[in-house]
């Protein structure tokens, strides 16, 4: 046989098997019924958490008690430190009419309290830390409840988080931005609970 004629034979032969194969996919996956409760296409959505802190009203609250603190517990120690400092200023004054014993003495009762005072501070920071992280916590937990609730007809498969800070989406399309929606829900929300509560 010519050798033409061999491979005119041998395609016809990959044709056809391709197009059995193809065809015989075809009926496996109509045949195939979707499976309950599972999502015939994947549907995403995003919040913006810098808007998210900048429109919702539970938040920014929060976040101006933290800073009243913040800057209360700022000024108190500040004053504190002025009052010890003022003490050292007053004692030099009294300039070489101050004795060894007295200089050493005072030298350690300064130094006590700048101590105590440095003390203070540490734990005055450790304070406004833990406020810092319950609130980013009180926060993330209401976000959670309200989008389950929100989320409760499987209108999304996932909704992610974006923030210009940590930036895990290299590409968002603004489409599939749920933002102002979320944030008119949490304020809502957040009213009724707060009217329910006075």
């Amino acid at each position: 046989m010519n050798q033409k004629v061999i491979n005119i034979i041998l395609a016809a032969g990959i044709l056809i098997s391709l197009a059995l194969f193809i065809s015989n996919k075809n009926q496996t996956v109509n045949s195939s019924a979707p499976k309950a409760g599972v999502p015939q296409t994947l549907k995403i959505a995003y919040v913006d958490l810098d808007s998210i802190q900048s429109k919702y009203t539970f938040y920014q609250e929060k976040m101006q008690e933290f800073e009243k603190k913040k800057e209360s517990a700022d000024r108190d120690l500040n004053s504190a430190f002025q009052k010890i400092d003022n003490e050292r200023i007053a004692f030099l004054k009294r300039g070489e009419s101050i004795t060894q014993a007295e200089a050493e003495n005072f030298q350690r009762v300064y130094q006590g309290k700048m101590q105590n005072l440095e003390e203070q501070k540490k734990i005055m920071e450790n304070n406004i830390a833990e406020d810092g992280l319950k609130t980013m916590e009180e926060l993330r937990k209401k976000m959670n409840d309200y989008l389950e609730e929100y989320n409760k007809n499987s209108k999304y498969s996932f909704i992610f988080s974006y923030s210009a800070g940590m930036n895990v989406l290299f590409y968002k399309d603004s489409t599939y931005n749920i933002t102002a929606e979320v944030i008119d829900g949490l304020n809502q929300s957040y009213k009724k609970s707060n009217s329910s509560n006075k």
